[in-house]
């Protein structure tokens, strides 16, 4: 066997995939066969050039087969955000700043990632092989000091990780995950593996010629490093603990804000599809807030899913999504939204339906509600305001003051949340109308029929969100977020006169 210990000094690897935008807060763990063959590479052209080319090339092809496994030691996801001063930038007034996100690694334990190949190496290969490691400065970004070395073998302990490969047609048990790691095509073509990323993009390339991607499964954080067993697999511990998921959405272009709707019943249809595939028989389930026999759940009032599209950036596109589960989960449906959130599959409305499609959804967190829904959602706040647009469930009646009404409509609906009556609710201008309010599951007019607002609603007390109002609210519209005392709102949307129009009306 080949192993490689790659120690990390500083406890932080920073190295975001190939593909993927440094603000997506991803992090290439474990580390693709593409950049560590990329990094021996640039070892020998800048450190060690006189190492033989044929001894290096025949090294290099050795390591370019899939690795037999990984070796991960306990660690956490973290990033920072740092703000930059744009090119129209003077002196902090006339300018803006643009938001960039450093996601890394946190390791623990002996901070070393072990990887094994089935091969062996000669002894000037090993000699070759040992130079290189000793030679590499970082893996990954520079950020990411590390030791390299070559190991007589590794031992799994306790709180490792290990990652192994994963055939096409076969799920990861439940409690595990996939990666899908770059890695080059055999034969090695080096040409292609030294290609620039402004090469690759100027061919109109995501990824470089001559590579593709390896799947891998390995056990969420916290999870038991053994590997799976493919008859017996364990449920996952304490998902009704989980009441809340967030997770990353990416694709060639992120939906926008205005397509909430049609992402969250896309979502919750695939979650349900994995929960129940053809031909099962239909189960209770809080994904999809219906018993077996299709009746709503008894269980507490809005105590199921809510599926809520996020901008996490102010820049009115969606790059997240949060299930919200008030009443928890079963291991099932917790083990049905990891393999949704495998990355082996795409999210989108059907052919034929206007709305966003070819999306992918990763997690990129769970747990308690307080520890994953964001604070503009939870408050407290006396002042709330929408993020999407508002639907009464009622129509207007003939003759009904407009304000009347719509006070009527917003105090029955915190009614039913459990909150008491605001003092004042208004009406703010923004792109409401623009927003999808029709499910594509359920071709109705009504939902046409019935007007959509922005509003500001405004309570004698601060309340605790998250608050949804409204018709779909468990779909993502009727969104509020609170408004603090010690801050003026941001600008939620540009006021264009035209949609200033269209909401008056």
């Amino acid at each position: 066997m080949i192993t490689i210990a790659f120690e990390f000094p500083w406890r932080r690897y920073h190295a975001t995939p190939w593909g993927r935008h440094v603000n997506e807060g991803a992090v290439e763990l474990p580390p693709a066969p593409w950049r560590i063959l990329r990094a021996l590479y640039a070892a020998w052209k800048e450190r060690r050039p006189d190492l033989a080319e044929a001894h290096v090339h025949a090294v290099l092809t050795k390591l370019a087969a899939p690795p037999l496994r990984y070796l991960i030691p306990p660690y956490q996801l973290e990033h920072t955000r740092h703000w930059y001063p744009d090119t129209e930038h003077r002196n902090g007034v006339n300018g803006g700043v643009d938001k960039a996100f450093d996601a890394f690694a946190v390791l623990g334990g002996d901070a070393t990632i072990h990887i094994q190949w089935a091969d062996t190496l000669d002894v000037s290969e090993t000699e070759t092989l040992g130079a290189l490691l000793e030679a590499l400065p970082y893996l990954g970004r520079a950020d990411s000091l590390v030791e390299a070395r070559l190991a007589a073998d590794f031992h799994t302990g306790p709180d490792h990780i290990t990652a192994v490969p994963l055939s096409a047609d076969e799920p990861p048990p439940p409690g595990w995950t996939t990666v899908d790691l770059l890695a080059p095509q055999l034969p090695l073509n080096v040409e292609t593996l030294t290609a620039r990323t402004v090469d690759v993009r100027a061919s109109k390339l995501l990824y470089p010629p001559d590579s593709h991607h390896l799947t891998y499964t390995l056990p969420n954080p916290g999870q038991s490093s053994a590997p799976p067993r493919r008859r017996h697999r364990a449920t996952q511990p304490d998902a009704q603990d989980v009441t809340a998921i967030r997770l990353t959405v990416t694709g060639r272009v992120q939906p926008p804000l205005t397509d909430a709707l049609p992402l969250a019943e896309a979502v919750r249809a695939a979650s349900i599809k994995i929960l129940n595939p053809n031909g099962s028989p239909p189960r209770a389930s809080t994904l999809a807030g219906k018993n077996a026999d299709g009746t709503p759940l008894a269980s507490g009032q809005h105590q199921h899913a809510h599926f809520i599209p996020h901008d996490s950036d102010g820049d009115r596109r969606i790059d997240q999504l949060i299930i919200w589960i008030p009443g928890g989960l079963h291991p099932d449906e917790l083990a049905a939204i990891h393999q949704l959130a495998s990355g082996r599959r795409t999210v989108g409305v059907p052919e034929g339906i206007k709305g966003p499609r070819n999306l992918h959804l990763r997690i990129a967190a769970q747990g308690p509600a307080a520890d994953i829904l964001p604070a503009a959602l939870t408050g407290p706040a006396t002042v709330w305001q929408s993020t999407t647009a508002f639907t009464p469930t009622r129509h207007r009646k003939k003759g009904q003051d407009p304000h009347a009404y719509l006070l009527a409509e917003v105090t029955r609906e915190l009614a039913y949340r459990g909150h008491h009556a605001p003092t004042t609710v208004q009406r703010i201008p923004g792109e409401w109308p623009l927003f999808t309010r029709r499910r594509w599951a359920k071709r109705d007019t009504h939902d046409r029929a019935l007007s959509c607002d922005g509003l500001r609603i405004e309570f004698p007390h601060p309340i605790t969100g998250p608050l949804f109002l409204g018709r779909h609210s468990h779909f993502g519209l009727g969104a509020f977020h609170a408004v603090t005392a010690t801050a003026e709102p941001q600008a939620l949307m540009r006021h264009v006169p035209a949609i200033e129009a269209e909401c008056a009306k």
